[in-house]
């Protein structure tokens, strides 16, 4: 493979030097490659050399003292593939058993305008055709046992909430909404009784005597926690 290099001096082409490979090595292991080759004038500043390696080497070209030093050293790397990349690039992806052959059958299996305006306003219409969307009857059969389902489970209602209708002789269903929002304004805003000894605690009624709820509190020094209530 031949190499070339270009030399100039101040931006015009330097001709007339005698150029020469100061560096030569591989760069597997960084050693020098025996005797460099030459390098001769091809002219109008362009210069060659030949090489064969046999793995990849890097070079240094000094067109000489008569140069400024920015333009006296060309740099070039090799590579045994240099001259026969076509070659390495086409073996790389060789046909084998007929596959672009079977691409090409489905391909021209395709229609010539799969496209066409008329075949999907078919098919758009078809779909339209086919949707059957419920009626309002059949959308609301349920509304009214879901309304019934809903009010069981406003058995307290806001205006009972703002009159403070929670009396103690009041009777709610167990955990409703009404006897759990009785039960906290039993234990927030009522009585509560606490034993200093024990840390046992009764949580009254609103008649300040009934016992409403009971559990402990605790206090270990650092922080102080108070049992999930128990309900008589």
């Amino acid at each position: 493979m031949i190499y070339v290099v270009y030399f100039s001096d101040a931006g015009a082409p330097k001709t007339g030097l005698s150029p020469s490979l100061i560096t030569y090595k591989k760069v597997s292991d960084n050693s020098n490659v025996g005797s460099p080759p030459g390098v001769s004038e091809i002219g109008g500043g362009f210069y060659k050399f030949s090489a064969t390696p046999t793995e990849a080497l890097v070079a240094t070209v000094d067109g000489g003292g008569s140069l400024a030093a920015a333009d006296r050293y060309k740099v070039i790397q090799i590579t045994p593939h240099d001259g026969d990349l076509d070659a390495q690039v086409s073996s790389r992806a060789p046909e084998a058993a007929g596959n672009l052959a079977a691409v090409k059958a489905k391909t021209d299996n395709l229609p010539a305008n799969p496209a066409i305006e008329s075949n999907i306003e078919a098919h758009v219409l078809a779909v339209l055709n086919a949707y059957d969307p419920p009626t309002r009857a059949e959308a609301t059969a349920d509304k009214e046992a879901v309304l019934a389902a809903v009010a069981t489970l406003h058995d307290l209602t806001v205006g009972e909430i703002l009159s403070g209708d929670l009396s103690d002789s009041l009777s709610f269903p167990a955990n409703s909404l009404a006897d759990l929002v009785r039960k906290l304004f039993w234990v927030v805003c009522n009585r509560l009784v606490i034993t200093d000894a024990s840390g046992a605690f009764t949580a009254y009624k609103t008649d300040g005597v009934t016992p409403a709820a009971a559990g402990t509190v605790t206090d270990n020094g650092t922080t102080t926690a108070r049992s999930k209530p128990t309900w008589p």
